[in-house]
């Protein structure tokens, strides 16, 4: 039993970060993987690292404490570092590619925090200017990322982007659209794609003149975008909408896409597979995938719907095996894990139990985010409560985490537990009454940079 006050104190702070999805229609990201190269990664026993951020709505004295990065050796199931960031951090992503160098958004410090896992040193944190309320950030290139405020210093009139250049200074800030909430730069430094929400639209800069060049009209409530492989598309999710708006990064013209069954389908988020270039669209509104085949000059809508199996609701993030066998969805609301064969686009029949039960809906497991690993053997999931049965045997108190499934049986392997929102509090399970301690909130999971 967990010690966030029962399952009212789960389910409120739940909708706060969740307001994208069921709760409202105010996105605040949880990712922003960037653009790699197809083909299959790979990695070495050394490099196989998840990172999972956390938040921590309840720190020493009852207050919002500090945030943790964590990593944890994807090999051995086992955290091998916790990197401490700032209050309420809603974002993490890579600087560039291909690199261990973490960069996370902390909105209530007005910060960015700085975390190369490459060698063991303490993290800087970038104090952005007065009046920023980070929320996302990311990029393509080595030298620069792009950090998304909803609010904005004095100098613009709604939101704001603030450029941080690898040495972790502020070098400009860009006035954008109302209320931004997401970032997606092009390949090769390419244009960067600032999703308004307030105003329905996206801005685009151009790194090199660090101006907005365009601002483009897209559908209702954008709330993720995705680009395809060499980036000549950019793909954006409108939630209230129910489409994406396809732009065509040549000139920025566009296309609307229905997703699922139209204006009730909720799209939350899309996520490129490039062994199969195609784009996954989690539509949260019908409970239905969509698949678009990016192949062809063209995008083309491959299946409309994929049925996500027995009770499966609330999909809110998807995770294709790098391998191009199957994709995963986590399906917030019934507490499971739906698994596609991707050449049918329909349920697989490798396992009995699919949709993957993560405990009943009273259980409060809530996965939100999931996530491959280069080896396709493994499949992590944010879980603010564990899977019954999974807590750590000396810690029947367990509470939020990142469940693990294996990908040959699909069944769950192991539970990662998270870690605790005051580190000196003492949990005693023998004693009268109990002791328990509150843990920090899971947010997102980082492993190999993809789009």
């Amino acid at each position: 039993m967990f010690s966030w006050k029962k399952a009212g104190f789960v389910a409120g702070l739940f909708c706060a970060l969740m307001l994208w999805v069921s709760c409202g229609d105010t996105y605040r990201p949880v990712a922003n993987p960037i653009v790699s190269p197809g083909g299959n990664p790979e990695c070495s026993l050394q490099d196989c690292h998840a990172y999972v951020l956390y938040t921590n709505p309840n720190g020493p004295g009852g207050v919002v404490g500090d945030g943790m990065l964590e990593q944890i050796d994807i090999t051995a199931d086992a955290v091998t570092l916790d990197v401490t960031v700032g209050r309420n951090p809603l974002f993490a992503a890579f600087l560039g590619l291909g690199t261990s160098e973490i960069f996370t958004a902390n909105q209530a410090d007005s910060s960015v925090t700085e975390q190369s896992f490459s060698a063991v040193s303490p993290p800087s944190v970038i104090t952005l200017p007065a009046g920023s309320s980070p929320v996302a950030l990311g990029g393509t290139q080595s030298d620069a990322i792009y950090v998304v405020n909803s609010t904005s210093p004095q100098e613009c009139p709604y939101g704001a982007v603030n450029v941080v250049s690898s040495n972790n200074v502020v070098t400009n800030t860009i006035c954008v659209g109302k209320n931004p909430v997401a970032v997606r730069q092009l390949p090769s430094n390419g244009a960067v794609y600032v999703l308004n929400q307030g105003d329905n639209t996206v801005s685009v800069i151009d790194p090199v003149s660090v101006a907005v060049t365009a601002t483009i009209p897209v559908g209702t409530t954008p709330v993720w975008a995705t680009a395809n492989l060499g980036g000549s598309y950019l793909f954006v999710v409108n939630k209230g909408s129910g489409n994406l708006t396809a732009i065509h990064t040549v000139d920025n013209t566009t296309t609307s896409i229905a997703m699922g069954t139209g204006a009730t389908s909720a799209p939350v988020y899309s996520i490129f597979d490039s062994r199969r270039n195609r784009l996954y669209v989690a539509n949260f509104g019908d409970n239905s995938v969509t698949v678009l085949d990016l192949s062809q000059s063209t995008p083309q809508v491959l299946k409309q719907v994929v049925s996500l199996g027995p009770g499966a609701v609330g999909p809110t993030t998807i995770a294709p095996l790098a391998d191009g066998t199957r994709y995963y969805v986590a399906n917030t609301t019934s507490n499971n894990v739906s698994v596609i064969d991707a050449s049918s686009n329909t349920l697989s029949t490798t396992n009995a139990a699919n949709p993957i039960s993560l405990g009943t809906p009273a259980s409060n497991t809530q996965p939100l985010w999931i996530e491959s690993e280069p080896t396709s053997t493994k499949i992590l999931v944010t879980t603010p409560a564990p899977a019954p049965g999974t807590a750590p045997a000396n810690n029947p108190n367990a509470a939020a985490g990142v469940t693990i499934i294996r990908t040959d049986t699909n069944t769950i392997s192991n539970f990662v537990q998270g870690p605790k929102g005051d580190p000196n509090c003492q949990i005693n399970p023998v004693a009268v009454p109990p002791t328990t301690c509150s843990f920090q909130l899971p947010l997102q999971i980082l492993t190999y940079a993809h789009n």
